[in-house]
């Protein structure tokens, strides 16, 4: 079965309006065109555009585990990146649908400007990504150098 058009990770077209930006630049209409969204803003050092590829609340796990959520943290996780010249790369590998909500399995690779053999590029890892009301998907947890493991869960009894 194939997936709805909307959902499928090959390329397609890039539509424009008249002389506005193609689609591709305003809007993320699909997860893989939110992870592209995130990279472009990244590589070309545009905070606040990186910033809005985060759904409101979303949260950024760090390299050292650590979880920067919310819009101070993340801008100021995202603007480290960016200060230190950080270029991302991210390759989609699938990406699961349940609604409004969307796991994507990709790798990122980062390398930074001006560092030999700076380049990191991790194992497929999960990101969760959002849609909004508006019908655009925007990053909800993204875990670039992996995630920690997280507590076990205990049973609660009366």
């Amino acid at each position: 079965m194939r997936p709805p058009a909307e959902l499928s990770l090959a390329p397609a077209p890039v539509p424009s309006v008249g002389n506005a930006a193609p689609l591709r630049e305003r809007a993320a209409a699909t997860p893989r065109l939110a992870c592209e969204a995130l990279c472009r803003a990244i590589n070309r050092a545009d905070l606040d555009a990186a910033l809005a590829c985060f759904a409101p609340g979303a949260c950024l796990v760090g390299p050292e585990g650590t979880a920067a959520q919310g819009e101070v943290a993340l801008r100021a996780s995202l603007a480290q990146l960016i200060e230190a010249g950080a270029e991302v790369q991210i390759e989609l590998y699938g990406v699961l649908v349940a609604e409004d909500l969307a796991l994507a399995h990709e790798r990122w690779a980062i390398s930074y400007a001006g560092v030999p053999d700076s380049r990191l590029s991790q194992a497929p890892c999960p990101s969760l990504v959002m849609r909004l009301i508006e019908g655009q998907w925007r990053v909800a947890i993204a875990g670039p150098w992996g995630t920690p493991a997280s507590e076990p869960l205990r049973a609660v009894w009366p």
